[in-house]
């Protein structure tokens, strides 16, 4: 359990290291390029992934197409737009609106699901809302387009979520890893020709080293889940707002005013209380019950890119 969880926070490190890679190739190269190189690499050692008995042609043989394809697009899109939030807001103040993704899911939950959430996580999902709000601060500070894809980046993963929940254990797990990898580079491959220019050499590097990372995470927490259950590892996603200010400070001399660390403290503690509570109201239900949560756990989602 304890080398599940130290490898679960290390490949969420990673990510956070990938996403710094993001913001310093800044504005130079269109998001959807960006994208494309940083999941191609991926996409082409995804086989790694496989077990014995799996194929390449599992990628594309969905049991259940019709949410495999709607899970695939949701997390396609959100790399894009958090590379758009990641180019234009401070890093510490992208990764919490990205951290809304708990309480977004929490909301879907109780329409898609049919799920009974309870008073306390009720409360938590309004105070990440009010979070968010004392960050943004509409009215007092400019509201940046870097905002909306944030959120939106954190409204499409919450999908994500909720349609890996309905999928449940019906994709193997080389399904659902390979085809973010593919759909991501399709779709951002299509969308990045009108604005498509040739990377420099410092942003080839760059273009590299993001694709390594996401490589390399996604690696290591899934070696994590061989040590610990995949959903007892979700929290670990929140050490990424260690990172993002500690990043955001030494390399891109972004300090957050008292404001905003005190909207960036709500929102993380919400996720962490709602994921904490979760894990409660999972640990009272019998086994049968369960089989829906038992799937990877949505990295992809990971409030970064992946």
């Amino acid at each position: 359990m304890v080398k599940g969880i130290v490898l679960a926070f290390l490949a969420f490190a990673v990510f956070a290291w990938g996403d710094a890679v993001v913001k310093e190739i800044g504005h130079d190269l269109d998001p959807f390029e960006v994208t494309f190189f940083g999941y191609l690499i991926p996409f082409l050692l995804s086989p790694v992934f496989m077990k014995p008995g799996d194929k390449l042609v599992d990628i594309v043989r969905w049991n259940r197409p019709w949410l495999m394809g709607l899970r695939v697009f949701l997390i396609a899109v959100t790399t894009p737009l958090s590379v758009m939030a990641f180019r234009s807001l401070p890093f510490a103040e992208a990764f919490a609106l990205l951290f809304l993704m708990p309480s977004l899911v929490t909301i879907l939950s109780i329409f898609i699901l049919k799920e009974h959430v309870r008073w306390r996580r009720g409360l938590a999902v309004c105070a990440a809302f009010i979070g968010v709000l004392i960050i943004v601060r509409p009215g007092f500070k400019e509201l940046l387009p870097g905002h909306i894809a944030a959120l939106a980046a954190a409204l499409c993963a919450a999908g994500g979520v909720i349609t890996g929940r309905l999928i449940g254990q019906s994709e193997k797990r080389f399904t659902l890893i390979g085809t973010v990898f593919l759909a991501t580079t399709l779709l951002a491959g299509i969308l990045m020709i009108p604005g498509f220019a040739w990377p420099t050499g410092y942003q080839w590097i760059l273009l590299l080293a993001f694709a390594a990372t996401a490589f390399v995470a996604q690696a290591l927490f899934v070696i994590a889940t061989m040590y610990a259950p995949a959903d007892r590892l979700g929290a670990a996603q929140y050490s990424q707002i260690l990172w993002a200010l500690a990043i955001g400070a030494l390399f891109f001399n972004e300090w957050p005013d008292a404001w905003a660390l005190v909207g960036i403290f709500i929102v993380v503690a919400a996720g962490l209380f709602i994921f904490a509570r979760e894990q409660t109201l999972k640990r009272g239900q019998p086994p049968a019950s369960k089989t829906a949560e038992t799937a990877p756990v949505e990295t992809t989602a990971n409030p970064g890119l992946h």
